[in-house]
């Protein structure tokens, strides 16, 4: 086998660099990372509450 071939590939963004633009994009990255996860939590809350209430008044 080459050994190339099995080299796992890094994204750019999680290589290891001291470049200030590359800690940039990665903060960035992770930011909206956390964002989108909360905006997933909080949609899943809401509409588990709305089915609920939604269940007591119709059920």
């Amino acid at each position: 086998m080459d050994p190339e071939r099995e080299r796992l590939e890094v994204p750019p963004e999680l290589e290891g660099s001291t470049d200030d633009m590359a800690e940039s994009r990665l903060y960035r990255r992770n930011r909206r990372i956390r964002v989108v996860a909360w905006v997933v939590v909080i949609s899943l809350i809401i509409a588990g509450g709305g089915s609920t209430i939604l269940l007591t008044l119709f059920g």
